[in-house]
């Protein structure tokens, strides 16, 4: 409550919200696509188009992020978040339209393709703009906080959004998605805030490329910021896999459909909600990299209960494991990065982390297709389980190995 005092950071948080309902409705809509697309596939010809869809969202990510963080240490960081959400209103407004004129799912990917290609310079401006609107010991405050409204719109926009696929249709989640990012842009326009002019920099290849190998730079010279990427790499790259997995047997194998996820993102959204609490209110004076492998080792046992679960109920305890840990995982790791990443090239770390992530899930995502029309949901759980406790065991034989020497 004592950071949502300060009124550009409750500006910035009431943006999300908005921004982010919208996107768990249109994201709702997308499967309720690919639902009517493989009404007629069995359970494991219909994974890859699943995968399609996360992977269109995810690959622009990777292409684009190195250098929309170069240009985010350029630009005003104010106009960018503004111009980045009033620019996919309009690109989201494409995609019922072309559904209207009856145009395939090629030109959907497409109109994904290029919201997510913004959505790349958008993500490091919002977490390099933070410390500039909080005190330093208010980060992890505004982290958790962060945290929790995406978690709660995840509850909100998914619950609310399976229910209007499943009775209403699947343009209307997308005109709210649209209308939801011109409101957060007209929000975020409203904060006042003292920035830098516009870099003169030049911007030809040779210039660029020298500020991103600055960037990199000091990931591979700070052993934390390497440590949080490892585990954002590993952890982004399980949920894709399982993300996919889950999606698919929820919706195809349990015949639930978009009600099912609702009732899943339910209870992974109360528990990232619970997470966030807990850590913010306790956590400030542990160790974020201790709070980060502690974390994933819980993650591996809500894994495991997962590859044990056959009825919805089973499975909502799991993601609700999973989900209880993933809050401190992500908020400790952006907070310490925040900490330690000086301003000047605060844009670069996070758009580094964004490509981290993003190739992580990009990767497993194209991996769950190739894995789920060839072995049983349960394998493939078991297999992320045994992944992150494995890597949980090797962090803490290198931390034990170094106290030894």
């Amino acid at each position: 409550m004592r950071v949502l005092k300060n009124r550009n950071f409750f500006v910035l948080w009431i943006g999300e919200i908005i921004s982010h309902f919208g996107d768990r409705l249109a994201q709702m809509a997308l499967v309720g696509l690919y639902l009517k697309e493989t009404v007629t596939m069995s359970l494991s010809h219909s994974v890859p188009m699943m995968r399609n869809l996360f992977f269109f969202s995810t690959l622009p990510v990777v292409i684009f992020a190195p250098l929309a963080g170069v240009y985010v240490d350029r630009w005003r960081r104010k106009s960018t978040l503004m111009s980045c959400n009033f620019l996919r209103a309009g690109l989201v407004l494409i995609i019922p339209l072309l559904i209207i004129y009856g145009k395939g799912m090629a030109h959907i990917y497409a109109v994904i393709f290029l919201v997510f290609a913004v959505t790349s310079f958008f993500t490091p401006a919002r977490s390099a703009i933070i410390p500039n609107l909080v005190e330093k010991g208010e980060l992890l405050a505004a982290n958790s906080l962060s945290n929790i409204t995406r978690m709660a719109a995840t509850i909100g926009g998914v619950s609310i959004g399976g229910l209007v696929v499943a009775f209403v249709g699947v343009r209307t989640s997308f005109y709210l998605n649209s209308l939801g990012f011109a409101l957060a842009g007209l929000a975020i326009s409203t904060i006042k805030m003292q920035e830098d002019p516009p870099s003169n920099s030049r911007s030809g290849l040779k210039e660029v490329g020298r500020e991103l190998i600055q960037g990199l730079k000091f990931i591979g010279g700070e052993r934390r910021i390497k440590f949080v990427a490892a585990s954002l790499f590993i952890l982004m790259g399980v949920s894709g896999l399982g993300y996919v997995i889950v999606t698919v047997f929820v919706t195809k194998a349990l015949g639930l459909g978009t009600i099912g996820l609702s009732i899943l993102a339910a209870s992974v959204g109360a528990a990232v909600l619970c997470g966030s609490l807990l850590y913010s209110h306790f956590g400030g004076h542990l160790r974020r990299d201790r709070v980060i492998l502690a974390s994933i080792i819980m993650a591996g046992i809500g894994t495991i209960i997962l590859a044990q679960s056959r009825t919805i109920f089973l499975l909502s305890i799991g993601v609700g494991v999973i989900g209880l840990v993933a809050s401190p995982i992500m908020i400790a790791s952006y907070t310490l990065t925040q900490e330690i990443t000086p301003d000047r090239i605060r844009g670069r770390v996070f758009a580094a982390l964004e490509v981290v992530i993003s190739s992580a899930f990009l990767i497993f995502v194209w991996l769950a297709g190739v894995l789920g029309s060839r072995i049983p949901p349960s394998q493939v759980f078991y297999l992320i389980g045994i992944t992150l406790l494995g890597y949980a065991g090797v962090v803490l034989l290198i931390k034990l190995s170094k106290k030894t020497v």
